[in-house]
């Protein structure tokens, strides 16, 4: 018998959500000019700038006095100089100054105001709010990224990583009728499958086995745990095509690990909650593009000022559509690399490299800083150890938590210590403590090093 749809039901599919056609438009915006002269990409930038300092200089109390002594003024252009003198906002004076960050009104077009509340990998919360305009931006880099890297969306999507459905969980996990609500703007996809990261990697990896990959989401955590537990296998998911890792800093070499064991390339996305997206793996590259349309991104040295390419600097970012609470100049806590241009042929600014955050630096008893490189799988090699994590709890004492699958002989405690000790380049004094099981943090992350020590 042939169907019948009612006049009422074709004109609500033939209707478009109004929130999807925005995304599409910015998206189409975005893809031309992405490759538009730099000079023009400055120039509209920072005419954007203008008009968030404007509005905060008008509606946000905290700002006020900042903007008037760097000289702003709404009514002439605002210079690099000026910009230059606004002092740096770090975290705790999002957490201090919640009040006076808010605008106490937010222009027409920007959508709904609502508010996120992210703890990071600190534990320590912090609140920000977004608008609607500034949910729009990250869905359309979001659908920017997807088609840099050429996926083909008719095929499975699987993610491993933080979720609040009770679903997700192990043996079966979650399953959707497709990748989401950012990637069906684009158009039709294959299904979803999602497993939450608490589950123990062993378990992940039969999911996998059961549950063919085509493209897999996880934190880079938590891909070093299932290439380890996969070194003695040979490319066991065939079907993999791409690795997408979010939410940490690349160790370094797990590019290389992935391609070696599994075949599949790591397309890397830097963000933070508060501020959205940072930079995008470029495509067909290991670099990453700034999508300079959405935010600001600076890497300056301990004085503030800007580092040349080729150099490492903190990252301070500014995202241009947050107008219910600006974060201008803010202080991500991480250093990256400048790059130079990338060869893709798009002009958006380059970012080398994600070097880590500031508080997985170690620092060494003269004060110089570095990012501990651990060996390649840890310290699995020496010893029954199933996780294990650094703790630096003064400038001369190392803390390393292991959890291991039994009891550690005095001998394999003696080599784990001096295996840290070489790996760090430096005879600390380490207590070696054993777990059953070490917890990743808020927000499903781990971090195999953590300074305690105060901030610079």
């Amino acid at each position: 018998m042939r169907s019948t749809v009612s006049a009422k039901a074709m004109r609500a599919r033939r209707q478009v959500d109004p929130n999807v056609t925005m995304v599409r438009w910015v998206l189409r915006r975005m893809t031309k000019g992405e490759r538009d002269p730099p000079g023009v990409r400055a120039a509209t930038q920072l005419a954007n700038l203008h008009k968030l300092l404007a509005h905060a200089q008008r509606e946000v109390p905290f700002y006020a006095e900042r903007l008037r002594s760097a000289g702003f003024r709404a009514d002439r252009p605002l210079t690099e100089e000026i910009w230059q003198k606004l002092p740096i906002v770090r975290r705790g004076d999002v957490q201090r100054d919640q009040d006076s960050l808010t605008a106490r009104n937010v222009p027409g077009g920007h959508g709904p105001v609502r508010e996120s509340v992210t703890t990071g990998s600190t534990g320590t919360p912090l609140r920000v709010l977004k608008t609607g305009l500034s949910g729009c931006y990250w869905d359309a880099i979001t659908a920017r990224e997807m088609l840099w890297h050429r996926r083909d969306r008719s095929l499975p999507w699987h993610s491993i990583r933080y979720m609040d459905s009770k679903s997700a969980i192990y043996p079966s996990g979650l399953k959707a009728s497709s990748w989401g609500r950012v990637a069906n703007i684009l158009g039709e996809t294959g299904p979803g499958y999602g497993l939450h990261i608490t589950t123990d990697p062993s378990d992940q990896v039969e999911w996998l086995l059961r549950k063919p990959p085509s493209y897999l989401l996880t934190y880079p955590s938590n891909l070093k745990d299932l290439l380890q537990i996969t070194r003695s296998l040979d490319r066991p998911f065939p079907t993999l095509r791409q690795i997408v890792t979010v939410g940490e800093s690349l160790a370094e070499g797990l590019r290389e690990q992935c391609l070696d064991q599994w075949g599949a390339r790591i397309c890397d996305i830097y963000s933070a909650s508060e501020v959205g997206y940072i930079a995008i793996q470029a495509p067909n590259a290991d670099h990453y593009l700034v999508p300079d349309e959405v935010i600001r991104v600076e890497l300056v040295d301990d004085e503030g000022k800007p580092v040349p390419v080729g150099e490492s600097g903190r990252v301070i970012v500014t995202p241009l559509h947050s107008f219910a609470m600006p974060l201008i100049r803010y202080e991500v806590g991480d250093y990256a690399t400048r790059g130079g241009t990338s060869p893709c042929g798009r002009t958006l600014p380059v970012i080398d490299r994600i070097n880590g955050r500031v508080r997985n630096m170690l620092t060494y008893p003269d004060g110089t800083r570095s990012w501990p490189l651990f060996p390649s799988y840890g310290f699995r090699d020496l010893a029954p150890v199933r996780q294990f994590r650094v703790i630096q709890e003064t400038r001369e004492r190392l803390i390393l938590e292991v959890a291991s699958d039994r009891v550690l002989s005095e001998s394999e405690r003696t080599v784990l210590i001096d295996a840290l000790r070489s790996s760090v380049g430096y005879p600390f004094s380490v207590t070696l403590t054993e777990h059953d099981r070490l917890e990743r943090g808020a927000g499903g992350k781990y971090e195999d090093f953590r300074s305690e020590l105060p901030p610079r």
